[in-house]
């Protein structure tokens, strides 16, 4: 066996380090991005949900013949 140790190039450990640099920042930006398509996800489904149940209570008002404002007033 031998007790000397590798020491690899000082210009390939350079290039290493930039290269991971580089992949770190790429993989932040795609985070990132991500994290925007989500949260217009999150509005997306926000604003059908909130539509349904303004649906749903015209729906019901229609049906029971109350005006909006008095239905406002009954939840109040």
């Amino acid at each position: 066996m031998t007790d000397q140790q590798y020491m690899p190039d000082p210009e390939k450990v350079k290039q290493t380090i930039a290269k991971s640099r580089r992949r770190r920042l790429e993989m932040e930006i795609s985070g990132i991005e991500l994290e925007e398509v989500i949260a217009k996800l999150e509005h997306h489904n926000r604003q059908q949900r909130l539509n349904r149940i303004k649906q749903t209570l015209s729906r019901l008002d229609a049906e029971s013949n109350i005006s909006p404002q008095e239905t406002v007033e009954v939840l109040r």
